[in-house]
């Protein structure tokens, strides 16, 4: 290992599939090229390229996207997956199987499908432990289950973007 680079090459290819929705343009190239990167900034072909997506996600969702790691996971049972997926639904905590690490209320949170593949990312509106009490329960529920509510959605479709 030369010490120069992280990760492998799924690594780099899911960081520039993130980069690219968020709207930038993405090269992959070797850094022990001399001058490659003034190379692609004067628009030579180096490496790799992987072009923008040409409709750019709104800035919140790109922050959720690209912004720090997840702090924690959930994972969703099928019928979640398919409200979000396909329905364009939040996530209630009916459709919360299991929840990962500890996180709380305003953290980014990764959404995993039965299959444990990524699905997506999104705000949560409730910490770890709180979801460990509501998880799998309907949301008219959670009030009496924390003696609060922060709302029905544990991530408003608003916070949530689809991997």
């Amino acid at each position: 290992m030369s010490g120069l680079g992280v990760g492998g090459m799924a690594t780099k290819l899911q960081a520039a599939d993130l980069a690219r929705r968020a709207g930038a343009d993405v090269v992959i190239a070797s850094g022990r090229t001399e001058g490659v990167i003034a190379d692609i900034l004067a628009g030579r072909p180096r490496g790799t390229r992987f072009p923008a997506l040409d409709t750019p996600l709104e800035s919140r969702k790109r922050w959720i996207l690209a912004g720090a790691k997840p702090s924690g996971r959930l994972h969703l049972d099928p019928g979640a997956v398919e409200a979000l997926a396909r329905q364009g639904k939040s996530l209630l905590a009916a459709g919360i199987r299991r929840v990962d690490h500890r996180f709380e209320r305003g953290d980014t949170v990764a959404l995993l499908g039965p299959d444990a593949a990524e699905l997506g990312r999104g705000i949560s509106r409730y910490s770890s432990e709180a979801l460990e009490r509501i998880q799998g329960r309907h949301s008219r529920r959670i009030e009496e289950l924390l003696g609060y509510s922060y709302g029905p959605a544990v991530v408003h479709r608003n916070d949530l973007v689809l991997l």
